[in-house]
Formats: C-alpha cells, structure tokens, sequence
C-alpha cells in the first residue's frame, strides 16, 4: 500500500509537456539568393550611392564661400532629397528591396545631413548646440530601433517623424542657398540664411517630440508582443487540455517549450 501511494505521488510530481509546432511555407523563390553585385548594381540602390558621391561635391561648392558656389551646393543637395524619394518608390514598385538598400538608405540620408551641418557649423552659420541635439537624437533612435530589432520588433517612422525629414531638409537647403535673394517675379528680398535657421529649429523641436513618441511606440510594441505570446500560450495550453482556467496564471509550472519546424516547398 506504501508503495502504491509513493508511486502515484512520484507520477504527480512529474512535469507535463507542452509541445508547439510552428509550420512556416514558403516559396522555392525565397531561397535563391542575390548576389551583392546583383544587388548594387540595381537601380534604386545605385541612385542611393549617387547621394553618397554627391557629398563631397556639396561640400567642395560650399567651400568656395561665393554666391555661386553656395547656390550649386543647394542646387546638388535639393537633388539629393529627391533622389532619396525616387530610389525608394522604383525599389517598391520594381520589387527591389534588398538588404544592402535597407542599409545603405538611412546611412546616406544620416551622412549628408551631419556631413553639411558640421560643415555649417565649422563655418559659423549654426550654432554648434543644434547639431549636438541633432547627433543625441539620431543616436538614441538608432540605438532604440537596434534594441527593437533584438526584440523582433518593428517600429515604424512616425507622423512627426516623417514631418522632422521634411522641414529639415527645406531649412538645409535655405541655409545652403545662404544669401539674399528677390522673390522671384516681385522685388520682396528674401534672407535665405534666416529663413533656413527658423526652419531648422522648428525641424529640432519636431525631432525631439518625434524621439518621445519612438520610445512610446517601442514600449507599446514590446507590451503588445509579449500579451499576444502570452494568450497564445495560454490557449495552447487549455486546448491541450493540460492545465485549467484556475492554474494557467501560475508562472512556476513546469512547462517545457519544444519547437519543431516544418518546411514545406510551393512549387506552383
């Protein structure tokens, strides 16, 4: 009778196992891979290189100091923003979003705007605290997504975000221009340089309020991602008839996670 009783109290003390099987299809085209000459020689991503070249060149302008030079270097870095738009529409619409274009786009856009603001700054034309603010905002959100990616999560540019882009670039692009100028078809005269530091700074206190908001949409994404594991994991549980309503909060049972992958090919 002793050891009926030991061995029905040795039978309880045993954990139970839940097993979860994850199927995942894909397609025979999903594993041929790209080369990377495949992948730079592209269009979208060869018109992302050409933002990088045209740095040097913005700079080389700027450092004539002339009215000329100034207006050249506007001129190239106006084409620069727009180019940043046309790569990202032909890779979407030519199906063309490649790894190397996810890491050459932001590093392009980062490098030509800090490139020009430390050269305005070395040049006196802003002050130095404003690309500062610039370069902690950049770097935190840089630091926030990477952290987010870790996390398998994906945050998107926000409203405010998208809007900080534009103005910033409209005040660069001022700024660059630089000089006074008549209002084309009236004889109003325009301070380019003020204009673009008024812009500037409204574009900074967008940036700051769009870093608050990055770091609200990671913490929700991240409370999102873990409540649809949990409930995912608790159905799972009561489907498999393992454990009752009662019992399921219990974060000490002795629960063992098994993951099997299976693969299956689409040939259509």
């Amino acid at each position: 009778m002793t050891k009926k009783k030991h061995n029905l109290k040795a039978l309880k003390t045993v954990p139970k196992i839940l097993k979860l099987k994850f199927t995942k299809r894909k397609k025979l085209k999903d594993y041929r891979g790209v080369s990377f000459s495949d992948e730079i020689s592209s269009l979208p991503n060869l018109i992302t290189v050409s933002r990088l070249v045209l740095i040097p060149l913005i700079l080389y302008f700027l450092q004539t100091g002339t009215v000329r030079g100034h207006y050249f270097a506007a001129l190239f870095f106006l084409l620069a923003g727009i180019s940043d738009g046309v790569d990202g529409y032909l890779a979407r619409k030519f199906n063309q979003i490649t790894l190397l274009g996810k890491f050459l786009d932001p590093l392009a856009d980062k490098m030509t705007t800090l490139s020009i603001m430390v050269y305005l700054v070395l040049s006196h034309l802003i002050p130095p605290w404003l690309l500062v603010l610039v370069l902690f905002r950049e770097l935190a959100i840089t630091g926030l997504r990477t952290i987010a990616m870790g996390e398998g999560v994906v945050i998107s540019a926000s409203q405010s975000g998208k809007s900080k882009t534009a103005f910033q670039f409209v005040g660069l692009t001022f700024l660059l221009a630089h000089y006074r100028y008549y209002l084309l078809g009236t004889s109003i005269i325009l301070d380019y340089h003020r204009m673009g530091l008024y812009i500037l700074y409204l574009s900074l206190i967008m940036s700051l309020f769009s870093a608050f908001e990055y770091v609200a949409l990671f913490i929700e994404a991240v409370e999102q991602k873990n409540r649809k594991k949990r409930i995912r994991i608790e159905k799972a549980v009561r489907d498999a008839g393992i454990l009752d309503e009662s019992s399921v909060s219990n974060p000490d049972l002795p629960v063992i996670e098994e993951h099997n992958m299976e693969l299956e090919i689409d040939e259509s």
